[in-house]
């Protein structure tokens, strides 16, 4: 692939990972961002402005490009139609679980939030290959000053979820760019479910200390939530959590049957990151 792939939030977990990839693979990398010089990234890597709120933005950064990995910060109609003029032959969407997992979804929240931008890509007529992943390892850390502290407090600590590390869903998305352009929507989970509670024992025994897990009810959690994140997200988030309370989260397969290797599990990410 001669033409440069350009990767949108770059400064992310996941999108870092991108640019690693594709660089690893001889792959030309354009990374984007509203403040460009604030984005850290390799010195063979070009940095370009792009800002969803600036149409004027869009055709410098898509200038030359026939892929784009994108993580979705606002409304994406007027970038996707930017893309589709100026050539991009395929995008790889990094979008969310909750897609599938939310049948009636709340305005404003995740579901929503995520289906809009799927539509968006595919309406402007780019093949979109929308990843869905569910919980992410690095979630843990909004438990951390409960961690650090000894005590934490979940509205349903018995939920299930099947977390699932960014490094593979970066590799997923890699692969994805790196192939033929494609219009699907793979369900990426990690390799095994687990409730919250035993999230929390995983990272205790990690770090050789006792936290205790307190059932703090989703009417507490959500006046607590809501202090710091939207709250149509906090109910999106609350709905799901709610669903999988008393059961085992989805696993799919997607992650070893598009990279060639197995999920890399929670208890890996903790040993790798904690």
């Amino acid at each position: 692939m001669t033409s440069p792939v350009l990767v949108t939030g770059a400064r992310g977990t996941v999108g870092s990972g991108v640019v690693a990839g594709l660089r690893a693979a001889g792959v030309a990398v354009r990374a984007a961002g509203r403040d460009p010089e604030q984005l850290e990234v390799p010195d063979d890597v070009a940095r370009v402005r792009l800002d969803l709120a600036d149409p004027t933005s869009f055709g410098p950064a898509l200038d030359g490009v026939r892929a784009v990995f994108c993580y979705v910060t606002g409304e994406l109609d007027g970038f996707a139609a930017a893309a589709a003029r100026a050539g991009v032959e395929h995008v790889v969407l990094l979008s969310s679980e909750s897609v599938l997992t939310e049948t009636d979804p709340v305005p404003g929240g995740l579901a929503a939030h995520h289906a809009d931008a799927e539509v968006a890509l595919r309406g402007a007529g780019l093949p979109t290959t929308a990843l869905r992943p569910g919980a992410f390892d690095r979630n843990t850390f909004q438990w951390w000053s409960g961690i650090q502290a000894g005590v934490v407090e979940l509205p349903y600590p018995h939920a299930s979820t099947s977390p699932i590390d960014e490094r593979d869903i970066a590799d997923v998305a890699v692969a994805a760019l790196l192939g033929p352009p494609a219009d699907e929507s793979p369900h990426l989970t990690g390799p095994e479910s687990m409730t919250f509670a035993e999230q929390v024992g995983i990272v205790a025994t990690h770090l050789g200390r006792a936290v205790e897990v307190r059932d703090e009810g989703p009417t507490a959690a959500r006046q607590r939530m809501t202090a710091f994140v939207p709250g149509p997200v906090v109910d999106s988030l609350l709905r799901y959590w709610a669903e999988f309370a008393d059961g085992p989260a989805p696993i799919t397969t997607e992650v070893a049957e598009r990279t060639g290797h197995p999920g890399r599990s929670y208890a890996s990410w903790v040993a790798d990151t904690l």
